[in-house]
């Protein structure tokens, strides 16, 4: 308040000049009388000097702003209109007022405290206006003497408005910390020399480092090589210009553990007396936000990618159906630019009739895919018709789903769609056509039935009716589904419905079995097919009676049957007769056939070849009954000409049962059995592929089992030997799928030859 002790010490002074001019004229008055009763000059000159000093003491009061008083032990003996327009007072009634009047019960001690100094030491203390109310103001005062008086002049100034702005400054310095003590973006304050003065405990949320390990230190020590130019560059803005500037970016900075966090930075200043003060810096952490961003970025360059180079018609749309990408497809085909569909109006695009539709689609599906989890589909399909760019329209078929955020919120709608305008025109085509068709089936000797996806008889003609007996329609439709099929064939149907009310595709062709009405049962072949029906899609299921032919087949196969157990019985025949000629291999024939099949079955071969295998395996050596008995029970090596007759035997057997009538090819099994894959074998030289698959496994079993067997001409050689001429020769003389499943019987399955 050095105003106020300013302006008091001038009162001060002002009053002890008034008071030396007084003393001094009545001086000079009492000391020199002029006799001729001439006016004295400097009496004039005195009282000159006075009237001055008291001109300049009034307008010094008159014009101050703040209140002036001048009162003698605490009564107001002079006082300006400020003091009395600060009270609420007119002047007159303040002059003679005990300043106790004035002043607030709280407040008088430390005013009398004041009165009683003889320094001017200012205080601050609680007036009382007129109107009661009351107000902060400051006084300052001075004593000084007058007229053998001792008075004090006082200075008071309302200081109502400077506590509203202090306590509003307090108030909104308790905001700031409270804000960002609380903020979860990191908040600076630096000086002019990039010294921290400030920092909030966000920054130890997000970069690991406490606000005291950052106080004094330079702000710029975190920030990235490559972002430290453009940010030295702004902090000399928000240093040098004094107009309140607002500067943005984006900069890396390093956290305690050094990994680099991307922020959104804001700065701006505080000026002082037209002087940066404080640098305010503010940080916001968006890395995920910009891996996100980038991630999303990299995934929408495939994805435009992908689009770009489809058939089909790829569009996003925003959650209010606004295009925000179309793929060339879409421009091709549709002839608008990106720009020209998001100015054309929706209703303008699609024909009246598709507008209703895909408003009523999307006011259904957008809440429920909107309020859904993320795992949410949108499985319907849409049709619509819209109109090009050249007047033409097209059907599209199109499928709809979200596009989301990391955290799966919907952003935007991604449509694909096809152009089903011929599909829609054949489609035309076919319910014109429809009429014709129920004249044709009326007359046809198939049964005919037009039934729904439930399996609902709709239309059914004479044909169907006579295969099931019935009389009419009706007695058809009345009748359970269950009650005509038989057991088996109501399951199988069971099983195709449920597939098609899940939308999936079953057969179109099948064969049933139905019960009559007679009970008589029938065997049907059925060919399905979707048909529109009176403007619906249904099914259209033509039956075709096949009972007759299924009674031939069934006898045809009793005779192949028969035919089988004949061929076995000849070959089990010629096996013992074969066998008989040679008691040194008796039941060797045998026991090849167990093993053959044994390695066939683990090679998991069809059943059928499986077959062929065992009973060629039965005769591969009836050849031999050709061959001297001398030379098969010859206890010593064979000659050359012996073991001749003895390879001949592969001949042998393939011309004796070559023209029995078998679905096998025993005959040219038994011929190959003794090739070899590298083509070492005999009696043709064959190799690989030009070897029957029945005839390798014949060849790895007749092996094994001779090779454990006793000969004329030496003792068995065991399991082992045989098995290590397999394994050493897989691949080389042996088929090495047949040798590998030989190997694996034996050695893991524990296979025995009895």
């Amino acid at each position: 308040m050095n105003w106020n002790r300013s302006l008091c010490e001038q009162l001060s002074i002002r009053t002890r000049k008034s008071k030396m001019i007084s003393d001094k004229f009545q001086k000079n008055n009492a000391g020199s009388q002029n006799p001729a009763g001439l006016p004295n000059v400097a009496e004039a000159a005195l009282q000159e000097k006075l009237r001055e000093s008291e001109e300049r003491f009034r307008l010094l009061t008159e014009a101050a702003e703040e209140g002036i008083a001048i009162h003698d032990k605490g009564v107001i003996v002079e006082a300006n209109q400020a003091l009395s327009r600060m009270f609420g007072y007119e002047l007159s009634e303040m002059i003679g007022m005990h300043a106790e009047k004035i002043t607030h019960p709280e407040s008088r001690s430390i005013a009398s405290e004041h009165l009683s100094r003889e320094s001017d030491v200012p205080y601050e203390g609680i007036g009382v206006k007129k109107d009661g109310s009351t107000f902060i103001c400051s006084c300052v005062g001075k004593p000084f003497k007058y007229k053998d008086r001792m008075l004090r002049a006082a200075i008071f100034r309302d200081n109502t408005e400077r506590k509203r702005i202090e306590d509003k400054l307090r108030f909104e310095e308790l905001r700031f910390r409270a804000l960002a003590e609380h903020s979860l973006d990191i908040i600076i304050l630096m000086n002019r020399e990039g010294i921290i003065t400030y920092v909030n405990p966000a920054i130890e949320r997000t970069l690991g480092f406490k606000a005291e390990e950052r106080i004094n230190s330079n702000g710029f020590d975190l920030i990235h090589p490559n972002d430290l130019e453009t940010a030295a560059e702004k902090f000399n803005i928000l240093a040098t210009d004094t107009n309140f500037p607002v500067v943005q970016g984006e900069m890396r900075v390093r956290d305690k553990n050094g990994i680099w966090h991307t922020f959104e930075t804001v700065g701006s200043n505080l000026i002082k007396n037209n002087v940066v003060e404080t640098i305010v810096i503010n940080h916001r952490d968006i890395t995920k936000h910009k891996l996100a961003e980038e991630s999303l970025k990299q995934s929408e360059a495939q994805y435009r990618l992908l689009a770009d180079h489809m058939k089909d018609q790829v569009w996003i749309m925003d959650l209010n159906l606004k295009w925000t990408y179309i793929s060339p497809s879409v421009e091709k085909l549709w002839g608008y630019t990106l720009k020209e569909l998001i100015e054309l109006p929706l209703d303008k695009f699609l024909t009246p009739s598709s507008f209703k539709t895909v408003m009523t689609f999307f006011s259904s599906e957008m809440p429920k895919g909107l309020a859904a989890p993320p795992t949410y589909l949108l499985k319907r399909l849409l049709e619509f018709e819209c109109r090009c760019k050249n007047g033409k329209t097209l059907w599209i078929e199109s499928s709809f789903s979200f596009i989301r955020d990391e955290n799966g919120k919907p952003l935007s709608l991604l449509g694909e769609g096809r152009d089903i305008t011929q599909r829609k025109q054949i489609e035309d085509s076919l319910r014109k056509s429809e009429e014709n068709f129920r004249r044709s089936f009326d007359d046809s000797p198939l049964g005919v039935r037009i039934s729904t996806l439930a399996g609902e008889t709709i239309y059914a003609n004479r044909a169907i009716l006579d295969i099931y007996g019935y009389d009419d329609a009706e007695e058809l439709k009345d009748t359970p589904l269950q009650k005509r099929y038989t057991p088996e064939s109501y399951a199988e149907f069971q099983t195709r419905k449920e597939k098609r009310l899940r939308g999936e595709h079953g057969p179109s062709e099948y064969e049933i079995s139905i019960v009559r009405k007679n009970g008589e049962i029938r065997h049907l072949y059925v060919l399905r097919k979707e048909i529109f029906w009176n403007g619906q899609k249904q099914s259209q299921v033509v039956y075709q009676d096949i009972t007759l032919r299924r009674q031939a087949e069934n006898k045809l196969n009793e005779t192949l049957e028969n035919l089988r157990q004949s061929i076995k019985t000849t070959i089990q025949v010629l096996g013992t007769a074969s066998e008989a000629r040679d008691p040194y291999t008796a039941g060797h024939q045998r026991r090849v056939a167990d093993l053959a099949r044994a390695i066939a079955t683990e090679m998991k071969l069809p059943h059928d070849k499986i077959e062929a295998i065992r009973m060629a395996a039965a005769i591969h050596d009836i050849g031999k009954i050709s061959v001297p008995s001398e030379i098969l029970c010859k206890p010593a090596m064979l000659t050359d000409l012996e073991f001749c007759l003895v390879k001949n035997h592969p001949q042998l057997s393939y011309d004796i049962i070559k023209d029995v009538e078998s679905p096998w090819p025993l005959a040219d099994i038994v011929y190959q059995h003794h090739e070899r894959v590298d083509g070492s074998g005999y009696p043709q030289g064959l190799k690989d592929a030009n070897i029957l698959m029945e005839a390798r496994v014949l060849a790895v079993a007749d092996v094994v089992e001779a090779m454990m067997s006793y000969r004329p001409y030496r003792p068995t050689l065991g399991l082992e030997i045989a098995l290590s001429e397999i394994e050493n020769n897989a691949g080389i003389l042996y088929d090495r799928r047949v040798a590998n499943a030989c190997l694996k019987l034996f050695r893991e399955k524990a296979y025995q030859i009895t």
